[in-house]
């Protein structure tokens, strides 16, 4: 008996409240446990006599240049974010079904979709996105992150896949589509939510020069899981579209593929010739498979008050989120 009104007591779904708690707690703690862990970090590197030239920030020396601290702060964040997941649905008696995964009834043909345009988009942007914008942050001085992990042997590609491809891909699409898109619709509805979760997502690289891409991706990662009603499915896309960026830099650091380096005319037409073929076939996927595919709604036993602020249709806190993570975007910008 007390089994059941536990089960009973429990929802399985997310509201707006839920998405911007979620959004502020994966914004903030990251950065929190970070900053921790670079003083903890700071004192290691006293320990083993590593020094520090005037000027030098000892965080971008260590990441640069130690694995030992360069790999778990990498983790950080995607080890916050199921920490997150898991603590905050726990203390909010949210079922794991809320996020709408599951591997039970998969249908090989939509997984072979998601496998071939996580792979299709990045061959039909890659050039675009890491060519012509690359370009013209670079010629702004801004440049994205580079990762200080080596990418020359089989070795390391395989641990660029695990840290860069596979854990981000489950992790992320919890935080991001799990949570914060499922939440969001249940005020701003579906397309209301597709971009504004796609805008945290792409926010939450903060970096400026890391923001379309992402941005595009959140906005077709959103579409596969409202269509499909199957977090996997957008895991699948979210992975395969990281093994193929791996990928593709690997083969360039092993001179087993060479691209163009000279952005000229004719570069940025194929590129964008290849950037419309791409979205023709994911929209032709999306109106003639996705969309009369499309799952019923879950069910959800009748209303919930989060007590959360509101204005207009979204939660102060979320406000509050976009501004920081903004913030930091422009910060970087110029630091």
């Amino acid at each position: 008996m007390e089994e059941n009104v536990k089960t009973f007591n429990k929802r399985n779904f997310y509201t707006s409240g839920d998405s911007a708690r979620v959004f502020l707690f994966a914004f903030l703690l990251p950065i929190l446990f970070a900053l921790v862990f670079s003083y903890i970090g700071y004192a290691i590197a006293g320990a083993l006599n590593v020094t520090f030239s005037e000027g030098e920030s000892f965080v971008t020396v260590l990441y640069e240049n130690y694995l030992w601290f360069s790999i778990p702060y990498m983790l950080l964040s995607q080890i916050t974010f199921v920490c997150i997941f898991f603590v905050y649905n726990k203390v909010n008696r949210i079922t794991f079904s809320a996020c709408n995964l599951s591997v039970k009834k998969i249908s090989p043909i939509t997984t072979l979709f998601c496998v071939l345009f996580g792979i299709v988009f990045v061959v039909g942007l890659y050039g675009l996105i890491e060519g012509c914008f690359g370009e013209l942050f670079s010629m702004f001085g801004l440049s994205a992150t580079k990762s200080p992990i080596p990418l020359d042997n089989f070795w390391w590609y395989l641990l660029n896949i695990l840290l860069f491809g596979i854990i981000p891909a489950f992790v992320e699409e919890l935080i991001f589509r799990g949570v914060i898109f499922s939440g969001l619709k249940r005020s701003v509805g579906r397309v209301g939510a597709i971009f504004l979760s796609a805008l945290v997502f792409a926010l939450m690289h903060q970096n400026i020069s890391s923001f379309l891409y992402p941005f595009i991706m959140g906005v077709a990662f959103s579409l596969i899981f409202e269509y499909t009603g199957n977090l996997f499915y957008t895991m699948l896309f979210h992975l395969f579209n990281n093994i193929t960026t791996i990928t593709i830099q690997y083969l360039i650091n092993n001179n087993a593929l060479t691209l163009p380096t000279n952005i000229n005319a004719v570069y940025i037409i194929v590129s964008i010739i290849l950037m419309l073929v791409v979205f023709a076939l994911f929209f032709l996927f999306y109106f003639f498979y996705l969309r009369p595919r499309k799952c019923a709604e879950q069910s959800e036993e009748g209303e919930f008050n989060d007590n959360a602020i509101f204005v207009g249709k979204l939660p102060l806190l979320f406000y509050l989120g976009l501004v920081l993570s903004t913030a930091v975007v422009v910060i970087n910008i110029f630091v």
